[in-house]
């Protein structure tokens, strides 16, 4: 869910946001961004934040958030996302959103003494381990072209190790990670998917939903697994 958002970027902001969400976890947490600078600089206010109350971060750094949310549901940790989408925004999971607002309003943080600090601990290689394990699962060959819209998200990392893999296509657009303007609006996927001769069409939201268009029908997952288990079918 959403916890944060905010047009203008504020680091002091961010630093005490995490404050309150590692006095929640007093834990390990995962923490992703995406492709944009102000995403990375946003991360970083963030763990200082986290670190400071002894929570324990494992830094994924570039993911979608939609593979980010497979990762940490299997390591069993809540995770935090930072992203740009008309401003910075935090995405958090495993955490309840109203707890974390309530500490920060209040600022009843958990000070850890200097010997407790949470450490960082850096784990670039997510995104390959879970498409490892989505590929030793996963057998099927699709066929076909796909419209795939990016919306400028790293939804983009995906491609071509998933369409390679499971024998399809792809047309990207909206595949700029690193741009700060809007992407192009979805009436213009529609109408590109609706003129073109593609098969099935994929939209990767910035809020970690893919939408899949076949057949006239429109399906959502929150999931790379739950999205291959529907492209199975096809």
């Amino acid at each position: 869910m959403e916890l944060y958002y905010s047009e203008k970027f504020n680091p002091e902001e961010l630093a005490l946001l995490g404050r309150a969400i590692g006095t929640a976890t007093q834990g390990t947490i995962v923490v992703g961004r995406d492709g944009r600078a102000i995403s990375r600089y946003g991360k970083r206010a963030l763990v200082v934040g986290i670190v400071s109350t002894g929570s324990t971060v494992m830094d994924v750094r570039l993911i979608p958030m939609i593979a980010l949310r497979d990762f940490a549901k299997k390591k069993g940790y809540p995770f935090v996302y930072v992203y740009y989408y008309g401003g910075v925004r935090v995405e958090i999971s495993g955490l309840e959103v109203e707890e974390v607002k309530a500490i920060a309003e209040s600022r009843a943080f958990v000070e850890a003494p200097p010997n407790d600090i949470g450490a960082t601990v850096y784990y670039p290689n997510a995104l390959d381990d879970l498409l490892y394990e989505l590929f030793r699962h996963y057998n099927f060959t699709i066929g076909g072209k796909a419209l795939v819209d990016c919306m400028n998200t790293p939804a983009a990392l995906l491609f071509p190790r998933l369409n390679e893999r499971f024998g399809f296509e792809v047309e990207l657009i909206n595949d700029m990670m690193t741009s700060y303007l809007p992407p192009k609006p979805k009436e213009v996927f529609l109408q590109k998917l609706s003129k073109g001769e593609y098969d099935f069409g994929l939209r990767f939201r910035p809020d970690g939903i893919a939408e899949v268009y076949k057949d006239n029908e429109v399906k959502e997952f929150d999931s790379l697994w739950k999205l291959l288990d529907h492209l199975a079918k096809f």
